[in-house]
């Protein structure tokens, strides 16, 4: 087992926290709507994992029996695409506009920054534990079922140079996620349902390649499949950038607020 592999989870950790810390400091916003960020990033996954432990598996089981396995993925892949960018932004297009409507880019920025900052937190967490309570109790294992028992030891026993691979695509996820939520928010200032309907485009697209992704690359068994199952989200967050750029270009405040 390798206990540096910790350090992938410890920098998933930083980049939630740094990214607030370094907004708050450089644009001096309000600590709340970072915090309402991760609010409606934890309201979004609460149906998600409903569907995941209800329906979910019998829609997987339907598609790859009905479909094979092409068709399977790609069907799975429109459904877990769709609920993201559905439940996501719908929630964030309610909180923004019912509670927040009239704020600035900067605290629609800082909204997105916690909204993608809570989920780096919260996925951090429990792979930080689990590492450090197998590298620290390795009998466990025996304790565990012997198909799980083998994939959790090829986990734990990659090489270091994996480490950047989680981190890189907390990065790219947190623009994403600022993109999406300054659409979201100049869909609002500029009454057009388009940036709306972009947003929820743009989220399920993301999300749509991961059945796609996991089958073709296993990134949790192979330490080149994990950065190749990046090279998606890189090219999104780039997308993201380029769209933040865009929006910029033209006003998307409200008249009187600051920017």
């Amino acid at each position: 087992m390798n206990p540096l592999l910790i350090l992938g989870p410890i920098g998933m950790l930083l980049v939630g926290i740094l990214s607030i810390i370094y907004w708050k400091l450089r644009v001096g916003v309000d600590l709340k709507y970072f915090l309402w960020g991760g609010v409606v990033w934890f309201a979004a996954i609460i149906p998600k994992v409903v569907m995941d432990l209800t329906i979910t598996p019998y829609i997987s089981s339907w598609a790859k029996a009905m479909l094979g396995v092409i068709g399977s993925l790609v069907a799975i892949g429109v459904y877990v695409g769709l609920r993201t960018g559905v439940f996501e932004c719908g929630f964030t297009y309610i909180v923004l506009s019912r509670k927040f409507r009239g704020i600035s880019p900067s605290e629609a920025t800082a909204f997105g920054i916690g909204f993608g900052a809570f989920e780096a937190i919260a996925l951090a967490i429990p792979a930080m534990i689990q590492i450090v309570v197998f590298i620290s109790n390795p009998y466990i294992l025996y304790m565990v079922p012997p198909e799980y028992r083998e994939v959790i030891e090829t986990q734990l026993s990659m090489p270091t140079w994996v480490i950047f691979a989680p981190v890189i695509e907390r990065v790219f996820t947190l623009i994403a996620h600022v993109f999406s939520t300054l659409m979201i928010y100049a869909s609002i200032t500029r009454k057009k349902l388009a940036l709306l309907l972009g947003a929820v485009s743009y989220k399920s697209t993301l999300d749509a390649a991961i059945p796609y992704i996991q089958w073709a690359f296993k990134p949790s068994l192979s330490p080149a499949g994990m950065y190749q199952a990046e090279i998606w989200v890189v090219a999104m967050g780039l997308i993201a950038i380029g769209g933040i750029r865009l929006l910029k270009k033209r006003p998307i405040a409200p008249s009187g607020t600051a920017k």
